[in-house]
């Protein structure tokens, strides 16, 4: 980092920065050593002689990739911190996370300048790192999207940088917000491990792969142990991240207790994939309470009206009308 051949290079970058208003300057590569210099620390041939655009947040990224910042380094080289007035640091950021935006394809996207404005006033990012969050936020929202979905992690994509209250999680957070969604519907897990989903092939992670493509989905691992025609997904504490990973472009028949509980999370699961109810009809319901109760069956008591179900307009009055609980256990030899 500190080649005299290199001392050209870091004037450059601490002018730039400092200097306000732009995020990239020219360099000259006058002979073989310098190309050579240059070459190893933005880890590509350099030609000689010739002239580069250094982008900030790209000089940042290589120069982390050696294990500082450019912050660090030009402090060190020049024996002084960077220093901007205040005029210069919002005229400087504005054009860092513009540029940042440019960079990934995003500099049109709807949310674009309130992200700017937001990141500039609130993000509570110093001046000399914003290059490099920037670019790092930039990178990341580039490749996230609805549809399709790539499901990923936080660490997958940025290590340790997107844990919270991290700078770069609130930014990106922010412009997922701005964009109308957020990291679980954009498909990122808090991490690859964490919740595995319990299935007929066994528990799975992020990363491994269901490989039925029509599904069933329940709430009890009863319906599992009792060799309830599969493959099943049992979603004991509702539709998880790692549940809506593997749901993803599966056909999905889904079944739950008729309690409030049950509706909501059967009304999520239907709402995910696009599926289909499985014997949770007000039919099923009413036919399921008589056998029941003809059987000597003691069925707990419904105390909270549940939501109106998206599949049966009828079954959420049904259920406060008759003031009764079923589970998935009570109904078990049916479903067999």
């Amino acid at each position: 980092m500190d080649s005299p051949e290199l001392a050209e290079l870091w004037r450059l970058a601490r002018e730039t920065m400092e200097g306000g208003g732009r995020s990239a300057f020219s360099f000259r590569v006058e002979d073989e050593r310098t190309a050579t210099v240059l070459g190893e620390l933005l880890r590509k041939p350099i030609a000689h002689p010739a002239r580069r655009q250094i982008s900030l947040a790209r000089l940042d990224e290589h120069v982390r990739a050696h294990g500082s910042t450019l912050p660090e380094v030009l402090e060190s080289v020049h024996g002084k911190p960077i220093g901007l007035s205040t005029s210069s640091e919002a005229s400087t950021a504005d054009a860092v996370l513009r540029f940042a935006l440019r960079e990934h394809g995003l500099s049109h996207a709807p949310w674009a300048a309130e992200w700017i404005e937001h990141v500039r006033k609130y993000g509570k990012i110093p001046q000399p790192a914003l290059p490099m969050i920037a670019n790092q936020a930039a990178s990341i929202l580039a490749r996230l999207s609805p549809e399709p979905r790539r499901w990923t992690t936080r660490f997958a994509l940025a290590g340790n940088d997107l844990d919270d209250g991290r700078p770069l999680t609130r930014i990106v957070g922010k412009a997922l917000a701005l964009a109308g969604t957020d990291w679980e519907r954009s498909g990122v897990l808090p991490d690859a491990y964490g919740n595995p989903v319990l299935t007929s092939q066994g528990y799975l992670t992020l990363n491994d792969t269901l490989e039925a493509g029509e599904i069933t989905v329940v709430r009890s691992p009863r319906l599992l142990e009792s060799g309830v025609p599969g493959p099943l997904m049992v979603l004991p504490d509702g539709l998880t991240p790692q549940a809506k990973h593997h749901l993803d472009g599966k056909t999905v028949r889904c079944h739950h207790d008729f309690t409030p509980e049950g509706i909501r999370v059967t009304n999520e699961v239907l709402a995910w994939t696009g599926g289909a109810v499985w014997r949770m009809s007000a039919a099923d319901y009413r036919e399921a309470v008589a056998t029941l109760l003809a059987r000597g069956v003691e069925l707990p008591t419904l105390n909270v009206r549940p939501e109106p179900a998206s599949w049966d307009p009828d079954l959420a009055d049904t259920m406060a009308t008759t003031g009764l609980v079923v589970t998935e256990e009570h109904v078990l030899p049916s479903l067999l």
